[in-house]
């Protein structure tokens, strides 16, 4: 799901057990794209989340996030281990007290706060975070009472990634007197890219991770130490389909011919993603590409008359937009062709 500024993924996997990956809001009701799914399907889905995972803390990836794992008590939550470190720890702690303006941080701050307010009446596991890197299994449901094997694995970040963003993070912790700052972190290269298994069908999820052709890193990092064998049949495509998310290898190695792509556009910024050359290129890689939006386009002008009677009337105005755009896909043991809908103005790439 994506409104043209944000993505979520939910995945089921069989039996009312399920997963969230990353958050966006749906604008008309405020509350997280994820959480008005599952509690549309009113079979006490919210109930059934096990896993919640924070691919990284980039806004358009997070939002929303901590109002999430409010309502699902009975989920992990998982992010990249470099948000597991003390550094980090510090830096969420300082965006709370006003040093960084950072929404992704005081999300963050929320979902720790979240969990720690559980200890005393939840089991450790699900009150400490559970931290990615590569070939990680997050999640592994036998076939007791189930028609299949479902499987999550991290595929990253690397551990030399990891170890950079680290020294980042300590770097960026301000000295006393320091004044209010951003943080110069590339938040991208410690992407959680999954392997989800579903019996023999398999997708990959590919976040917001990178390709910087360097060895180690993004997805060479995940080429060099991939353990699987199969290939995927279901493709997100990393960061918007931009040409830094894409790597023709794994296209080549990690996919099946002619899989279903799906992708969210990014729509804010210089550079809206993707770009049209890059919308050709997976073109050419698959007729089976669909994109959760349009994107939310220019923005309206304003009349500095207009804003200013505004303002002194204390009326703050936003953009009005709809649902966000919904690609689902399906299958099953017994069939596993994928059958794609779409919804809410997601549409498929001709």
């Amino acid at each position: 799901m994506g409104p043209g500024r944000g993505e979520c993924v939910v995945l089921h996997l069989g039996n009312n057990d399920w997963c969230v990956v990353d958050s966006c809001v749906d604008r008309s009701s405020g509350l997280p794209a994820s959480v008005e799914y599952l509690q549309s399907l009113g079979d006490q889905a919210l109930s059934g989340v096990r896993l919640v995972v924070a691919t990284h803390w980039h806004d358009d990836h997070i939002r929303g996030l901590a109002t999430l794992v409010e309502r699902v008590p009975n989920a992990r939550f998982c992010c990249s281990s470099a948000l597991g470190h003390g550094y980090f720890m510090q830096l969420v702690g300082l965006a709370e007290e006003g040093v960084f303006l950072n929404s992704g941080l005081s999300e963050f701050k929320r979902i720790y706060s979240t969990l720690l307010n559980r200890r005393r009446n939840t089991p450790q596991r699900l009150v400490s975070p559970m931290l990615a890197n590569e070939n990680k299994r997050l999640l592994y449901l036998d076939r007791h009472d189930r028609p299949c094997v479902a499987a999550i694995t991290a595929l990253s970040p690397s551990d030399g990634r990891v170890k950079m963003a680290i020294s980042a993070f300590a770097n960026a912790i301000p000295k006393e007197g320091d004044p209010q700052r951003s943080i110069s972190v590339n938040q991208n290269d410690t992407s959680v890219a999954l392997w989800v298994q579903f019996g023999n069908q398999h997708v990959l999820l590919g976040a917001d991770l990178e390709h910087t052709g360097i060895q180690g890193e993004g997805w060479m990092a995940v080429l060099e130490s991939f353990q699987g064998s199969s290939r995927a049949q279901l493709y997100k495509i990393p960061h918007h389909g931009s040409a830094n998310g894409h790597h023709q290898e794994i296209w080549d190695r990690l996919l099946q011919p002619n899989p279903v792509a799906a992708l969210t556009p990014y729509s804010s910024g210089l550079t809206p993603l993707p770009q049209p050359s890059e919308l050709a290129k997976l073109r050419q890689l698959t007729n089976e590409l669909y994109c959760t939006s349009t994107g939310g386009g220019k923005v309206a002008p304003k009349d500095p008359l207009v804003e200013k009677l505004a303002r002194n009337a204390g009326v703050r105005r936003r953009a009005l937009e709809g649902k966000p755009g919904h690609i689902r896909v399906r299958w099953s043991v017994a069939d596993p062709t994928p059958k794609v809908e779409v919804f809410n103005g997601a549409f498929k790439v001709n």
